[in-house]
């Protein structure tokens, strides 16, 4: 068995590895996030004019061989299973609210907001998805989608929403192969017989248990082959606060 070992926050994020296509308009609210070089994260819409995803999703632009700074400019896709649809909404994002307290050594608080210059239009393909207040329980069934790659070692995106189901793992159980987790605001979970897993290649792709929004991938496990260690989630339970005072000082 490979030895459990965090992505840096510099990787592209995660990908479904043996998922299956999601049953079609199954997660209407998820949006891919692309920037110059193709697709950077996934992300949900959870208003019309705004999308969660990860802090480490930053778009980082490089200046000079010593100098970086972060770009909010985004083209968010909206209301289409494909990851590159000519039909579906593109709208431009311009602004990106990290939390404050996000630590990209350490991969905790990895969340941030994104607004859309024009809001959504909501239909039967798009839709938001409500921030829950409340944590679901270890053992809960959830599905955890995205457009990474499928193969395990060359990082190949595919065209059609992959899901995979997984369950919540216990903090205690979690902790023994990651004895720095934050249990406030981390989850992980994993599959049960460990054979599919987010990987690299899709972070900001959403955890959902019981139709309630609880994760978005922040860290996966490496090598990414089975059989699969627990992948970490943002636990968005844990930031219903503070993501609705940024959307409200922010509109």
């Amino acid at each position: 068995m490979p030895s459990p070992c965090l992505h840096p926050a510099q990787d592209t994020g995660e990908r479904i590895i043996n998922g299956v296509p999601c049953p079609r308009g199954a997660q209407p609210w998820q949006v891919a996030l692309f920037t110059d070089h193709g697709i950077k994260c996934a992300g949900v819409l959870v208003h019309k004019d705004w999308v969660l995803t990860v802090a480490h999703c930053r778009k980082r632009v490089s200046l000079s061989m010593l100098l970086f700074f972060f770009s909010s400019e985004y083209i968010v896709q909206v209301g289409s299973d494909i990851l590159v649809d000519g039909n579906a909404q593109r709208i431009r994002a311009t602004e990106s609210f990290v939390h404050p307290q996000f630590d990209a050594a350490r991969q905790v608080h990895d969340i941030m907001l994104v607004k859309l210059s024009s809001p959504a239009k909501l239909s039967s393909t798009v839709r938001t998805v409500g921030v829950p207040s409340s944590c679901k329980q270890p053992g809960t069934s959830c599905t955890v989608s995205g457009w990474g790659s499928t193969t395990v070692d060359v990082v190949r995106n595919t065209s059609q929403l992959m899901c995979s189901p997984v369950s919540i793992i216990s903090y205690k159980d979690c902790r023994k192969l990651f004895p720095t987790m934050l249990r406030r605001f981390i989850l992980c979970a994993a599959p049960p017989d460990r054979r599919s897993s987010a990987c690299k290649g899709d972070s900001g792709s959403p955890l959902m248990c019981e139709g309630s929004l609880q994760g978005l991938v922040s860290t996966g496990n490496f090598p990414c082959r089975p059989p699969f260690h627990p992948t970490f989630y943002t636990r968005i339970c844990a930031y219903h606060t503070w993501i609705s005072d940024t959307m409200k000082r922010n509109s």
